[in-house]
Protein backbone atom coordinates (compact mmCIF):
# COMPACT_ATOMS: atom_id res chain seq x y z
CA UNK A 1 0.00 0.00 0.00
CA UNK A 2 0.69 3.49 -0.83
CA UNK A 3 -0.04 6.42 1.62
CA UNK A 4 -0.23 10.02 0.63
CA UNK A 5 1.26 12.50 1.87
CA UNK A 6 -0.12 16.08 2.10
CA UNK A 7 2.34 18.78 2.18
CA UNK A 8 1.70 22.37 2.50
CA UNK A 9 3.89 25.69 2.06
CA UNK A 10 7.40 25.30 3.01
CA UNK A 11 8.90 27.68 5.20
CA UNK A 12 10.88 29.89 2.94
CA UNK A 13 7.51 30.00 0.42
CA UNK A 14 5.60 31.36 3.70
CA UNK A 15 8.01 34.17 4.71
CA UNK A 16 7.73 34.87 1.09
CA UNK A 17 4.08 35.81 1.39
CA UNK A 18 4.13 37.43 4.10
CA UNK A 19 6.87 39.71 2.99
CA UNK A 20 4.44 40.47 -0.26
CA UNK A 21 1.33 41.51 2.07
CA UNK A 22 3.70 43.35 4.37
CA UNK A 23 4.78 45.19 1.66
CA UNK A 24 1.49 46.25 0.10
CA UNK A 25 -0.09 46.51 3.59
CA UNK A 26 2.23 49.31 4.39
CA UNK A 27 2.25 51.16 1.13
CA UNK A 28 -2.08 50.99 1.78
CA UNK A 29 -1.68 52.63 5.12
CA UNK A 30 1.02 55.39 4.38
CA UNK A 31 -0.81 56.30 0.79
CA UNK A 32 -4.62 55.92 1.51
CA UNK A 33 -5.09 58.66 4.24
CA UNK A 34 -3.49 61.37 1.25
CA UNK A 35 -6.09 60.04 -1.18
CA UNK A 36 -8.65 60.02 1.55
CA UNK A 37 -7.58 64.14 2.21
CA UNK A 38 -7.81 65.00 -1.22
CA UNK A 39 -11.11 63.63 -1.74
CA UNK A 40 -12.18 66.00 1.98
CA UNK A 41 -10.02 68.89 -0.74
CA UNK A 42 -12.21 68.22 -3.43
CA UNK A 43 -15.30 68.45 -1.64
CA UNK A 44 -14.11 71.28 0.54
CA UNK A 45 -13.77 73.30 -2.88
CA UNK A 46 -16.76 71.97 -4.64
CA UNK A 47 -19.04 73.40 -1.10
CA UNK A 48 -17.64 76.69 -0.92
CA UNK A 49 -17.74 77.36 -4.88
CA UNK A 50 -21.24 76.24 -4.40
CA UNK A 51 -22.33 78.65 -2.09
CA UNK A 52 -22.97 82.32 -3.11
CA UNK A 53 -18.69 83.39 -3.50
CA UNK A 54 -19.78 85.92 -6.34
CA UNK A 55 -19.48 88.96 -4.40
CA UNK A 56 -16.62 87.88 -2.01
CA UNK A 57 -13.27 89.02 -1.98
CA UNK A 58 -10.22 85.95 -2.30
CA UNK A 59 -9.42 86.12 1.37
CA UNK A 60 -12.90 85.75 2.64
CA UNK A 61 -13.04 83.34 0.15
CA UNK A 62 -9.48 81.23 1.44
CA UNK A 63 -10.65 81.65 5.43
CA UNK A 64 -13.73 79.55 4.68
CA UNK A 65 -12.19 77.53 2.78
CA UNK A 66 -9.38 77.47 5.60
CA UNK A 67 -12.64 76.80 7.89
CA UNK A 68 -13.21 73.94 6.18
CA UNK A 69 -9.72 72.45 6.54
CA UNK A 70 -9.75 72.96 10.22
CA UNK A 71 -12.75 71.39 10.62
CA UNK A 72 -11.58 68.27 9.00
CA UNK A 73 -8.33 68.18 10.07
CA UNK A 74 -5.92 68.92 7.05
CA UNK A 75 -3.38 70.53 7.98
CA UNK A 76 -0.41 70.02 5.13
CA UNK A 77 -1.90 71.99 2.98
CA UNK A 78 -0.57 75.56 2.44
CA UNK A 79 -3.84 77.78 1.66
CA UNK A 80 -1.68 80.63 0.06
CA UNK A 81 -1.31 78.37 -2.85
CA UNK A 82 -5.15 78.21 -3.95
CA UNK A 83 -5.68 79.83 -6.96
CA UNK A 84 -9.00 82.05 -7.10
CA UNK A 85 -9.81 82.94 -10.86
CA UNK A 86 -12.42 85.35 -11.86
CA UNK A 87 -13.73 85.96 -15.31
CA UNK A 88 -17.12 87.12 -16.06
CA UNK A 89 -19.49 85.77 -14.56
CA UNK A 90 -17.43 82.19 -13.98
CA UNK A 91 -15.27 81.74 -10.41
CA UNK A 92 -12.51 79.18 -10.55
CA UNK A 93 -10.90 77.69 -7.76
CA UNK A 94 -7.66 75.30 -7.88
CA UNK A 95 -5.52 73.91 -5.85
CA UNK A 96 -2.41 71.57 -7.03
CA UNK A 97 -0.65 70.32 -4.56
CA UNK A 98 2.75 67.56 -3.97
CA UNK A 99 2.87 64.76 -1.01
CA UNK A 100 6.18 63.54 -0.36
CA UNK A 101 6.42 59.90 1.22
CA UNK A 102 9.16 58.07 3.06
CA UNK A 103 8.51 54.67 2.10
CA UNK A 104 11.66 52.19 2.62
CA UNK A 105 14.95 54.24 3.96
CA UNK A 106 16.01 56.36 0.79
CA UNK A 107 12.83 55.76 -1.60
CA UNK A 108 10.31 58.52 -1.36
CA UNK A 109 6.85 58.13 -2.99
CA UNK A 110 5.52 61.98 -4.73
CA UNK A 111 1.92 62.32 -4.97
CA UNK A 112 0.55 64.97 -7.07
CA UNK A 113 -2.48 66.06 -6.52
CA UNK A 114 -4.94 68.55 -9.03
CA UNK A 115 -7.85 69.75 -7.32
CA UNK A 116 -10.59 72.42 -9.33
CA UNK A 117 -14.10 73.90 -8.97
CA UNK A 118 -15.34 76.18 -11.92
CA UNK A 119 -18.65 77.57 -11.15
CA UNK A 120 -19.31 77.76 -15.40
CA UNK A 121 -19.91 73.98 -15.26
Amino acid sequence: MRRNKQSGMTTVSTLFLVAIVGFFLTVLFKLAPHYLDNRMIQATLNQVGESDINGKSDTEIRNKIANFFTINNIRDVNIATIVIDRVDTATRIGLDYEKRIVMFGNVDVVLSFSNQYDSAE
